[in-house]
C-alpha cells in the first residue's frame, strides 16, 4: 500500500489495494491509520457496483440509511445518497446544488455523520472540484482563551440552513425539517476513536445555544474564516472512478459550483454512522 500525500493540511492518495475485492482485516486496519493520520483519502480508477460501494464502506461502521433525507437515496439503496445534476423523475434533482457552503455531514441530525464515502459516476468536462478543510489543525491552532469560549459553546444547526434547501419544494422542505429539527451539538468535536479535538462549527451553524443570532453571528464567521484559510484546505478535482473518503469527525467541505450546470454530475455517497449526540432545540428567528 502506498500512501501519497496531496496537501500540507490534509488529503493523501493511497495507491496499489484493490478495494473491489475484500480486503483483510490488517488491510482496512492499515486505510483507517492513514485516514486517522491524513483525515481525507482518496482510490483513483476503482470500477465497481453500489453493493461493492456499500461491502467496502461497511468494512469501517455502521451505515446510515438516509432516513434524514429519504427523497434523495438511490432508488433501491437507501445506504446510498445521490448528490447529482441529473433530473429525477422529470423534476429537477434536489441534490443539484447540495454541499455549497462549508459543512460536515449530517450535522443536522442526532446522529452526525461519522466519515462519508463519495464515488464520482460522471463528472463535468471542467470544474466541479471538492475543497476540504482540517477542522482539528484549526481546533489546535487556536488560543487556548479562545479554546475555552467554544468548548463551553453549543452550535444550533437548522436545516433551512443548508445550501440546497433553497431548490426543494415546499412539501419537500417542511418534511425535511419536520424530521430534522435544530439541534445542538457541542461546538468542539472528541473523535470517538482516537480522542482528538476539531472544531465543530460550519456554515450550516444558526447560531450559538443561549445566545441571539446578532452575537453568535461574528463568531460564527470568524471560526469558519479561520478553519477555511488557504493552508488549511484541500482542494480535489475529480476524476470518474474516483472514490473521496472523508473524517466528518475533522473536517469540512465546500462543494464548489465552478461548472456549467448543464452538464452531468453525479456522485453516490456512503455514509458510516457517528455516535448519538445534542439535543433539540426551539427555532430562533
Amino acid at each position: 500500500m502506498k500512501v501519497i500525500q496531496l496537501a500540507n493540511a490534509l488529503g493523501a492518495e493511497i495507491r496499489d489495494v484493490d478495494i473491489t475485492e475484500r480486503l483483510s482485516e490488517e488491510d482496512i486496519d492499515s486505510i483507517r491509520h492513514i485516514w486517522h493520520q491524513h483525515h481525507v483519502i482518496i482510490f483513483r480508477d476503482v470500477v465497481w457496483s453500489p453493493d461493492q460501494q456499500l461491502e467496502f464502506a461497511h468494512r469501517f461502521g455502521e451505515l446510515d440509511n438516509h432516513a434524514a433525507t429519504p427523497n434523495d437515496r438511490l432508488d433501491g439503496y437507501p445506504k446510498l445518497l445521490e448528490v447529482s445534476t441529473i433530473p429525477k423523475n422529470g423534476n429537477p434533482s434536489a441534490t443539484r446544488t447540495a454541499g455549497r457552503d462549508w459543512h460536515s455531514d449530517y450535522a443536522y441530525t442526532n446522529r452526525p455523520a461519522a466519515s462519508s464515502m463519495l464515488f464520482c459516476v460522471e463528472k463535468p468536462d471542467v470544474g466541479g472540484d471538492t475543497m476540504f478543510c482540517n477542522m482539528a489543525r484549526a481546533y489546535d491552532d487556536l488560543s487556548d482563551k479562545m479554546k475555552g469560549v467554544i468548548e463551553e459553546l453549543h452550535a444550533v444547526y437548522d436545516f433551512n440552513k443548508v445550501s440546497s434547501s433553497r431548490d426543494r419544494t415546499r412539501t419537500n422542505l417542511a418534511e425535511y425539517n419536520r424530521i430534522n429539527p435544530p439541534i445542538a451539538h457541542p461546538s468542539v468535536r472528541v473523535h470517538n476513536e482516537n480522542g482528538k479535538k476539531a472544531l465543530y462549527v460550519s456554515e450550516r451553524t444558526s447560531h450559538f445555544d443561549g445566545m441571539t443570532l446578532e452575537e453568535s453571528r461574528p463568531l460564527i464567521k470568524y471560526l469558519c474564516d479561520h478553519a477555511t484559510r488557504p493552508e488549511n484546505v484541500y482542494r480535489h478535482q475529480w476524476r470518474i472512478g474516483d472514490l473521496v473518503c472523508w473524517d466528518n469527525r475533522t473536517t469540512m467541505h465546500l462543494a464548489l459550483s465552478d461548472f456549467d450546470p448543464s452538464e452531468r454530475r453525479h456522485m453516490l455517497r456512503a455514509t458510516i454512522q457517528g455516535e448519538k449526540s445534542g439535543f433539540i432545540v426551539e427555532p430562533v428567528v
